[in-house]
């Protein structure tokens, strides 16, 4: 899958032995059909099996809010700027983790003979 080879890519994750004293995180994958017909699969963390003060401290996802992308695309039609870039999809590819997760491969991809292997997560993935 094209979003998955993304994540290996950008160096996401590394595979590793399953640590010990630490909680796997389970995964599943969610498939969705576009209004166009395209199809989508995501791959989804259970990350509602954590416990807090254990495997993590505090939670905070920054999301981009759809309005904000609108502002600045107006300012910048208004003012005639150019606009070089924009990578909303994979810009959590980006955010460092403050946290040692672990996820089991998932489903359909876990790598011939090292399939005892877990994911280090070394990157934020929600999308």
């Amino acid at each position: 899958m094209k979003s998955f080879e993304s994540l290996r890519k950008r160096n996401v994750y590394e595979l590793v032995d399953p640590p010990k004293h630490r909680k796997i995180i389970k995964n599943r994958w969610v498939f969705d059909l576009k209004s166009d017909g395209r199809k989508k699969a995501r791959l989804v963390a259970k990350g509602f099996s954590q416990v807090e003060g254990i495997d993590y401290d505090e939670y905070s996802h920054q999301l981009v809010r759809f309005e904000t992308v609108r502002m600045m695309l107006a300012l910048a039609a208004l003012k005639n700027w150019h606009i070089s870039g924009l990578d909303v999809k994979t810009a959590f590819l980006y955010g460092e983790l403050d946290e040692e997760l672990y996820m089991e491969q998932p489903e359909g991809f876990k790598i011939p003979s090292q399939e005892h292997k877990v994911m280090h997560l070394k990157r934020a993935s929600t999308d």
